[in-house]
């Protein structure tokens, strides 16, 4: 994963931040996380057979900011936050001709999240991501949309439970129309 982009993404984040945290009263805009848990890889491989293969451990790494909380109708309390996230699936086993599959990118995602109670809330979450993969020894990347569904459990005003449910699309040589689905349970840390 590029390393100069990412940091230069965290750092605008970061100063940006500090200048609208006031609104936030004692805890930032900027929240970081991570997630691990497994994913599953599909793909039509000629002749009409199709290639699937599922790891046995996948994880993910995010950082985001929000903006200020606004109400859709009364009673709701939305927020949208814009989220850097890196992904890296384990090696996934293939049908036998095509060998293992292994995956890893970085996105930018736009999420939208819901409180439903003091402690719950849901989100959604739709963008671009950046996939490289090894395929049976040859190496490719593919850009592609991303979405996603999830929700959180704040233990206290800064730490949250997090689940969610990733689909990322990219096309990878002969292996076109490629659908990654990311299933992880994790944590978020908001400043």
């Amino acid at each position: 994963m590029p390393k100069t982009p990412l940091l230069a993404a965290i750092l605008l984040t970061v100063f940006s931040g500090a200048a609208s945290a006031a609104s936030y009263g004692d805890t930032s805009p900027i929240y970081v996380g991570g997630a691990a848990g497994r994913m599953q890889f599909s793909a039509p491989c000629g002749a009409g057979d199709g290639c699937k293969g599922q790891d046995n451990g996948s994880g993910k790494l995010f950082a985001g900011f929000n903006f200020a909380p606004f109400s859709a109708w009364q009673g709701s309390e939305l927020t949208s936050s814009v989220e850097l996230v890196g992904y890296r699936s384990g090696k996934m086993s293939l049908a036998r001709e095509h060998g293992a599959a292994s995956l890893r990118g970085a996105g930018l995602s736009y999420r939208i999240s819901s409180r439903e109670t003091d402690a719950l809330s849901v989100h959604a979450r739709a963008g671009l991501a950046r996939l490289s993969g090894k395929f049976d020894g040859a190496s490719n990347a593919s850009t592609g949309v991303t979405g996603g569904l999830g929700m959180a459990y704040a233990l206290d005003k800064h730490l949250s439970l997090t689940a969610d449910y990733d689909v990322l699309r990219a096309g990878f040589g002969a292996l076109a129309r490629t659908q990654v689905h990311l299933l992880t349970l994790g944590a978020a840390y908001k400043f």
